[in-house]
Parts: structure tokens; sequence; C-alpha cells
């Protein structure tokens, strides 16, 4: 039997909480000790217990390299943290599943829940978002659907503000949690929301002023009073000497930020014993200081604000008002940064700290899973048997489309129903989910109209099946349909990253990106791509087809792009020898969760190739990290010196900036060191891939045009050539028709590459 899945989870970096939508309203259900809705997410392992939340997060000032936080930033990744007093390691997923399980000890209605909505920031990748599905699983949810934090925090806005208020337009959702940061651009039209585009990123949160204040405050002031010269090297160095007191420091930093949010000044204070030597450390911190070292943090977010209303051709004036999520906006530089860089009206409505958990509570109200039976072995035996008997294995010759709103304020939706085929002598039932609506048989027609009755403020799910001349179901014809009344609901979740097919591009020795499903596409995604084999694969042999897909931006080399799913189908997986030219016939689907699948079809061999691909690590690795950077370094150098050739003084100056951008982690990459702890790799991986993928868009729109030109020029000096030619002219003519073939799609991609 469907259900409505009802709880919404907010899995947060620094905090996280638990809602329910009761069929009314939402609930965020509080911690049954100490009565606090948020959870803090963190695990303290003691040697005969482990501690989850706010108790763990205390552990810290006792036994700090036993306490994790901030896993969420290595969702994801391979990392590893080890625990001593376990003596074994302990991933990002199981850390984030003990989170998951805790909170549903706040659960005080006595439910088990099999299923929930877990949210995740706008700009997870595929393999994040992977790691947070399996979290789910890990902590015992039977069916898990993930929604993006903007989305969440909209919905919770607009359900939540008063009726009267105007609501249609653009507005901003500016979320600035403990570990990331999203900036969305929503628009709201009658009771429907949408987000039309973001941008963000996974390693900027209020972590980060946490670690400004350790880098910039508490570690200046320990190297002046020990005097202890390597102090930093060993400090962020994993299972060193200072690590204990790393903890200690980040601890203290926070509480610090804290204290700051509501007081002009506040003074860290604590004792520490180092080299044999104790000390008393008292550093006065004001907030005037703290601005100062907050502020190019805050300045990366708004200019992703910025960027953000650039590229979608608005001005300030356009926006409504800007929403505050996350905890990160209750530090006041924040909200004056974003007042005086962006011009925008704040909204302080929705509370910052409850709001994703909230929103993905309305968000669960309309998603629906089968729940579990409750029944004996010996029931199921005998529904399986007459599930099996009422079945009808053929086909029927009948096309059924249905058209309604998905969101209504009525007390009552319009259903049309459209047949083709054979529909005379069939009939037509549509039964709402609660009971209480049941049309009855009804004969089918051509075009049918029905009237739904809605019940007030949820969602509403109807089943309509279709049944013969003998009132046996056919089952293949069956739909539900879903109207959520009197809230505003969200017309699907977009795509954040483009996806991509890596191809062959053999004139150039190269290979190529062809997108298939296109950033801000509205999920669920599914297409059929037709191609031939570029090499003949012996059944039995060791050559392999290989099919990688990718994500991030379509315009981009490659090299910039993260793999999410790589098929391979060798010579020992065929039934035949498999030719040159064959047609391949790939279908690729994509959930709302982001969940891939691929189904491949060899037409020579009739051989199909199902894959779901749920990966959930990438790995990082220094040395591989410091290839990246010096290609990178050495093809941005060279695009210089080609505007500078051109004497394109405008361009130039861009990828100058960019090259400086770049350049801002050279030192910190080539100081980093295996073994260190912090975030450090996966916040300068992240700079190296924004600047390659915008080093592949410079030149814009003036470069891709004089590449056009040249390109037709060239073309037509190797006609005018070929047709001077007395050998292998039929051959060389087929190379140029080949690369015509695919001419319209190389000059729309807008990918200089």
């Amino acid at each position: 039997m469907m259900q409505p899945v009802n709880f919404g989870i907010d899995l947060g970096t620094t905090n996280s909480l638990i809602a329910k939508h009761d069929g009314n309203k939402v609930i965020v259900f509080k911690n049954p000790i100490g009565q606090k809705e948020t959870l803090a997410s963190v695990v303290a392992f003691r040697p005969d217990r482990t501690l989850v939340g706010d108790k763990a997060r205390e552990y810290l000032k006792k036994d700090p390299i036993n306490v994790f936080g901030n896993f969420k930033r290595k969702m994801g990744s391979d990392e590893k943290f080890y625990v001593v007093n376990i003596d074994d390691n302990v991933t990002p997923v199981q850390l984030s599943a003990m989170v998951l399980k805790e909170l549903k000890n706040f659960i005080h209605t006595g439910e088990n829940p099999e299923a929930c909505v877990i949210t995740i920031p706008a700009s997870f990748d595929t393999m994040q978002s992977n790691a947070t599905m399996n979290a789910g699983k890990d902590a015992g949810f039977k069916e898990i659907f993930l929604l993006q934090e903007p989305i969440a925090a909209s919905l919770a806005f607009f359900n939540e503000s008063p009726v009267d208020m105007k609501k249609d337009g653009y507005w901003l959702v500016y979320d600035f949690g403990g570990g990331t940061f999203d900036a969305a651009l929503v628009l709201a039209n009658d009771h429907e929301l949408k987000v039309v585009d973001h941008k963000g990123n996974n390693f900027l949160g209020g972590a980060d002023l946490d670690f400004a204040i350790v880098e910039k405050i508490i570690t200046p002031e320990i190297i002046r009073q020990t005097g202890i010269r390597n102090f930093e090297e060993e400090l962020r160095t994993k299972h060193g000497k200072y690590e204990k007191l790393f903890y200690e420091m980040l601890y203290y930093a926070e509480e610090a930020k804290k204290e700051l949010s509501h007081s002009p000044s506040t003074t860290i204070d604590f004792s520490v014993e180092l080299d044999n030597k104790y000390y008393d450390f008292t550093i006065p911190l004001t907030r005037e200081k703290a601005s100062e070292i907050f502020l190019p943090i805050i300045n990366e977010t708004v200019k992703l604000v910025k960027d953000l209303l650039e590229s979608n051709r608005l001005q300030p004036h356009d926006i409504n008002q800007i929403i505050l999520v996350g905890g990160s906006t209750f530090v006041p530089q924040v909200r004056e940064q974003l007042i005086s860089q962006i011009g925008i009206p704040l909204n302080h409505s929705s509370d910052p700290t409850i709001s994703i958990a909230a929103g993905a509570a309305y968000y669960a109200a309309n998603k629906y899973y089968e729940a579990s039976p409750e029944r004996s072995s010996e029931d199921a035996e005998k529904i399986a048997g007459e599930i099996l008997s009422q079945i009808n294995l053929d086909e029927p010759d009948l096309k059924i489309e249905t058209s309604y709103n998905r969101s209504s304020r009525d007390k009552e939706e319009v259903l049309l129903i459209f047949c083709e085929g054979a529909y005379e002598n069939k009939y037509f039932r549509i039964i709402r989910n609660d009971g209480g609506f049941d049309t009855g048989y009804v004969p089918l027609k051509a075009k049918k109209t029905e009237f739904l009755p809605l019940l007030p403020s949820v969602s509403n799910l109807f089943t309509l099946s279709v049944y013969d001349d003998n009132y046996e179901e056919l089952r293949s014809l069956s739909q539900e349909i879903a109207i959520t009344q009197g809230q505003y609901s969200i017309g699907g979740q977009p795509l954040p990253h483009d996806i991509s097919v890596e191809v062959d591009d053999l004139e150039n020795q190269t290979t190529r990106l062809e997108v298939i499903f296109e950033r801000n596409s509205l999920l669920p995604q599914k297409r059929t791509l037709y191609r031939e084999i570029s090499k003949t694969i012996k059944k039995g042999s060791g050559d392999s087809l290989i099919i990688n897909i990718l994500e991030g931006d379509k315009n981009s080399k490659p090299s910039s792009n993260l793999t999410i799913g790589c098929i391979e189908i060798t010579g020992k997986d065929l039934a035949t020898d498999l030719v040159k030219g064959s047609d391949i016939e790939i279908q690729l689907h994509i959930n709302d969760s982001r969940v891939l699948e691929t189904s491949v079809f060899l037409v020579m061999t009739q051989q199909e190739f199902r894959n779901v691909f749920s990966i959930s690590e990438k790995q990082i690795h220094i040395e591989r990290l410091r290839e990246q950077f010096q290609s990178l370094e050495n093809e941005l150098a060279d695009t210089i010196r080609k505007f500078q050739h051109n004497n394109d003084d405008m361009w130039e100056i861009k990828a100058s900036a960019l090259m400086e951008e770049l350049q801002s982690v050279k030192d910190r990459l080539f100081k980093l060191k295996p073994n260190d702890k912090s975030d450090e790799k996966y916040i300068i991986a992240e700079k190296i891939m924004q600047v390659s993928q915008a080093a592949d868009k410079l030149g814009g729109n003036e470069r891709l045009s004089l590449l056009v030109e040249s390109y037709y020029e060239t073309k037509e000096k190797v006609m005018s050539a070929i047709s001077t030619c007395d050998f292998e002219k039929s051959e060389l003519l087929k190379k140029v028709q080949k690369i015509e073939q695919t001419e319209e799609s190389f000059i729309r991609s807008k990918n200089a590459s």
C-alpha cells in the first residue's frame, strides 16, 4: 500500500534536525534529552560507549582525537577517520548513519519510519548524493528521497509565510550553513516553485569561519607566547603531536564565533601543555577583528550571488527578497555585507536553523512509498497468488493519458482522461488513497472528465485503475495521480551539473564531451543514444568497449569533469565478435535522487548490459592534484600569451585574474602533506576545478566567433587543396564529409577546444 513519506531530515554539517508533516502542519521534533530541536552532527567514541550529538561535542574538551564532526564535507570521498578508542577506521557515511539513527530517537509519536526525505546541498555531486543515500540505508530507512537544501528552505518559507503576502516573482535563497554554501534563484508562480538556477560551493561554510579564527587569531598567539617555530605545520599533521589541541582550538573558535553574534567582544580562554610546559592562554577577540578575517570568506558567498544574478541577466530590483537560511547567517557581518554589496532586502521571517528540516517535511508529504505489509507469510502467498491470477499477460492495445494540475487552491480538481485504441467495453475506477473517494466502475470513452475532491492542505494521492469487460484489472495501465491542495509545491528538482558521455575525437587524437542531460533540467530524466562501435572487439579477447559518464560542465574538457559511471564491456562478455561499425543503443535514466541507471544493447550480439551507478567515493591524490594544477597553470600561461599577441586586453585581464586565483592555492598545495587531516585538499581540488571550467570559457563569444570563422576559412582551403589532388581524393573527401556531419553540433557547443 502506498503511504506518504511525511518525515524530513536536515542532515547538516554542524547540526541536524528531523521533522514530520502530520497532515496539516509540520512538527519539528525535539531531543528528549534537553528538549533542543537541533542535534549536533558530532560522534564521540569512548572506550565503553558511543556518544552522538551535544554530549559528543562536549566530549571534545576531554578526548578530541576520538570525537568527529564536520564529516559531511568529506561525504563522497575515500576519507576515513581512525578512532583510537576502538582501534578501527570509520567513514563519513558510517558517522552520518549514526546521526540519522540518533534523530529517530527524537520521534515521540512511537513511529519507526521506513522512508524519509534527506536534504543535501544543491551543489552536491553525484558521489556525495550517493553517499548520503547509503547513510540513510545504513540508518535503517527502506526508501530515501534526496532534496536540495534551497528547495527545502523555499517550501518552508512559502508555506509558512502570511497568506496575504505578495509571493509571485523571483526570490533568492542564501543558504550559508556549517560546511556548505548555496545561492538559489527561485521563481514563485501560482502556488508552484521553480528553482531557475543556482551557484554553490561544497567547501564554504561556517566551519571555514572557525578555521579562520584558529589560523589567524589563536595560532599566531600560541607561536608568539611559546616560540615554537614549526607549530602550525605540526598542528595540521594527521596523528601529529598537537592533533588533540587542533580539535580543541576548533571548539573554542566555534564558541567564540557564536558569542560574537550577539556580543561586541569575547575572550578565548584555555590551558594546554606544549612540549612539557604548561601555558594559560587568554586571547581577546572583538567583532571588528573577526569581521576582518571573515570578510574574504563572506565575499566568496557574495561573489556567487552576484554571478547568479549576472548569468540570469537579473538586477537586484528584479528580486523580491533574500531568504536567509543556515546558522552562519546569524553572523552580523554576513547580513551587513549582503545589504551593502547586493542591496536586496533581507527576509528574516523563517528560522534559518529549522527551515530546511521543515521544508523537507513539506516535500515528504507529497512523496509516496510502498509500505511494508504487516502480514504473515501465508497471507503474502495467498495475495501473490490472487495477483498472479488477475494479471492479464496480454498487453492491451490501449493507451491512456491524463491531464490535471499537480497543485490546486480549489476544493476539487478536474481530471481529463484521453483514450486511444481498444477502449470499448473497458472501465476505469479512481480511488483516493485514504478511501474517502471512489468513482466506482466507469465506462471508458475517447475523452472523459472527472472531478476529484481534495483534502485541504495536503497532497492527495489517487489511483486510476483500468478493467476489462470481466472487471479484471489491466495492471499495466494503472496510474497514480498526486495533487497538492493549498500548499506550494516544487515542479521538479533541477540537475545541478551537466551529465555527458566522453566520446573519441579521433581526428584531433583526444576526447570530447557530448551532453546527455543539461544542467537545470528537471529530474527525472531519460534519454536513448545510438552509436557505432569504433573498433572491432573479438569474442574472448581482453579488448573492451568503454563508455565514460561524467558530471560537470559540458563546455569544459573531460578532465574538468567528475566520472560518475564507467560502462566496460570486454571481449570475455561477448557472445560473438563485435565488428567495427556495428550499432549500439545506450539508454540512460536518472531519478529524482540522482541515481543513474544505464542499459547498453549490442545489436550485433543481441546482448544487453544493465548498470545502476551509485559510486559514493572519489579519491583525491595530492600528487595527481599537483599534476592537474601544473597542467592548468601551463594552459593559462599559453592562453594569456595568445591574448597578448592578439592585443585582446579584456580577455588577457580575465585570464590573468584566473591565473591569480589559481596561484592563490599554489603554496598551500605544494606544502600539503599526505597525512594532512584538514579539508585543505578538498578545498584546493574544488578551486582547481572551478578555475579549469572558467578557463574553458575564456574568450567568450568573441573567441568562439573567431574560431568558427577560422574553421570555415580552413575548410575552404582544404576543399580547394583536395580539388587539385590526383591521389586519395575520394578518401580525403570522405574525411571532410565525416567532419561536416557533426559540424552543427560542435559549432553550437560553445566549447573552444
